[in-house]
């Protein structure tokens, strides 16, 4: 998570609340793992540790491909409005605007990969007892579109565990939201000493059934051959990653 900060003054009670809301609706959508910044940098450690290393092969591939997709999400609060009601139904109803603004965390020029703004419903507020509790309603509110947003406009990434024949495996399935009949493009994956990394595109897979342990089975649309040959190939630095392609 990066920065959320509210163009007028509010108080931090809300601002947590709002971060918090964020944070569970891009979770919940499958796309995205949510690390604040104290989390992150634990993780940073814990990599640098020889624990990290000892981690069979397929784990630590798990934990470098995560590095290697990291979006920073940050939010602009334009507008968070208390009013409060007197007459008939006491308490207070809240109108809330937020600027969402996703930046690809690998660029070194911290690159808006996309934004996009977000009002709750004021045309059906509820009147609610205390402020939280209106703030609460007003996010609730804005939970569909936002969860809309970060499924239709941000990729699914797996990695293919193993394969039979003309079907492999990959590690993501309904969890994340995936379909039976998506496409995920397939690359090849090489870490360097450095850091650095390449990508070399070898196929396309569909995917056929989504299992219940998470995972789904797929059959390979293109670069059979090439996909099996660099399956082979795989170790803790080099693996075969899988991007949902969106329609």
């Amino acid at each position: 998570m990066g920065d959320f900060k509210s163009v007028e003054p509010l108080h931090e009670r809300f601002l947590d609340m709002i971060k918090a809301k964020v944070g569970e609706v891009a979770t919940a959508s499958g796309r995205f793992t949510v690390l604040d910044d104290e989390m992150a940098s634990a993780e940073s450690q814990y990599m640098m540790r020889e624990d990290f290393m000892d981690l069979p092969d397929e784990k630590r591939r798990e934990i470098l491909e995560g590095l290697l997709n990291d979006y920073t999400l940050h939010c602009n609060i334009t507008k968070c409005k208390f009013t409060k009601k007197t007459g008939g139904a006491n308490g207070y109803t809240c109108v809330v605007t937020l600027k969402l603004s996703v930046v690809n965390a690998a660029s070194d020029k911290a690159e808006v990969a996309d934004e996009r703004s977000f009002v709750s419903n004021f045309k059906n507020m509820i009147v609610k007892n205390t402020k939280d509790a209106a703030l609460d309603d007003a996010l609730q509110s804005m939970t569909e579109k936002m969860t809309n947003y970060f499924v239709n406009n941000f990729a699914v990434y797996g990695t293919i565990t193993k394969y039979d024949g003309n079907e492999v495996v990959i590690n993501c399935g309904q969890n994340q939201g995936i379909k039976k009949g998506d496409t995920f493009q397939v690359k090849y994956v090489t870490m360097a000493k450095d850091g650095t990394q390449t990508n070399v595109p070898v196929g396309i897979i569909k995917v056929k059934e989504m299992m219940p342990d998470g995972t789904s089975t797929c059959g390979i649309s293109d670069g059979k051959d090439g996909i099996i040959e660099k399956f082979q190939n795989s170790s803790s630095t080099s693996w075969l990653q899988c991007k949902l392609i969106l329609k």
